[in-house]
């Protein structure tokens, strides 16, 4: 008797030995292992009646839901984004690179990393062109797949005070940027763009939004964006992270769309979940 139940417990110890050595080499081969978040507010969430933070606040933070799409296993993503970047967008631009690469990433995204080099300080379109070469020259620190997304137009949101005129980028400088970008992502092909531009003013539009085939009807979409019209809100951050994904699936062949989510309800119920706090034991 005592042979048999040994003999039964070694099978089964072989049998759990051969599922972990399957899951251990698709974590070491999978493209989705080490995804990782930096960036800005829209990243690290932002909600204007929790400044310094809170559950609202957390439920808008980008990494929940980029999780929630993400169908095949991998490790939680981790989002070193922070609302606090326009204090200081080069020190905590590079901050935020070290603490990504520090975490042997198979992925980073970055949909907002750039915003803050574009607005802000200065004074002249040649001091924003100049800054905005800064924040090129730090994401060409990362050293594996990359999504940055270009800059929207986001003078709208100076009527909520949210942003001053001050901040804003004449057009001219703005277009340069993403002219710049686009430059720069065909030098690097580990990069991918997302029209965050579109996104956002589409959005302020309250107009359709193609998304992977299917398409979110005008009249719905201005939903997505918070009353300080800037920042997504829940549902916003599930969209915005089914966009990443799309452009990121169709240009970088070691991504694959089948391995995604697409449903925007169950992405966004799904990043809610692991948004909220578990109950103590």
């Amino acid at each position: 008797m005592e042979i048999k139940t040994n003999m039964r417990w070694l099978k089964n110890y072989w049998w759990l030995a051969v599922v972990f050595f399957q899951l251990t080499a698709f974590a070491a081969d999978s493209a989705w292992q080490r995804v990782v978040v930096i960036g800005a507010s829209a990243s690290g969430g932002f909600v204007l009646s929790e400044p310094f933070g809170g559950t609202n606040t957390t439920r808008c933070k980008l990494n929940y839901y980029l999780d929630a799409a993400i169908a095949v296993p991998h490790a939680p993503v981790k989002n070193f984004g922070t609302a606090l970047f326009f204090l200081s967008p080069d020190a905590l631009g590079a901050q935020e690179i070290a603490a990504a690469t520090n975490s042997r990433p198979t992925l980073v995204i970055g949909v907002d990393f750039l915003f803050w080099f574009c607005y802000g300080d200065g004074r002249t379109d040649a001091d924003r062109a100049q800054h905005f070469e800064t924040g090129l020259k730090l994401l060409e620190r990362i050293p594996c797949p990359l999504v940055v997304g270009d800059i929207p137009d986001a003078s709208s949101a100076t009527n909520t005070s949210i942003i001053s005129m001050a901040q804003v980028p004449s057009e001219t400088a703005r277009r340069a940027a993403n002219t710049r970008l686009k430059q720069w992502a065909a030098a690097h092909p580990q990069v991918t763009v997302v029209p965050l531009a579109e996104f956002m003013r589409d959005a302020k539009a309250n107009a359709a939004i193609k998304l992977h085939g299917k398409t979110l009807p005008a009249g719905t979409t201005r939903a997505l964006i918070q009353a300080d019209g800037l920042h997504p809100n829940p549902r916003g951050a599930a969209v915005l992270s089914l966009g990443i994904l799309d452009a990121l699936t169709k240009t970088h062949p070691k991504f694959s769309a089948k391995e995604i989510h697409w449903d925007v309800n169950t992405v966004l119920n799904g990043g809610i979940k692991k948004a909220s706090p578990r109950p103590p034991n």
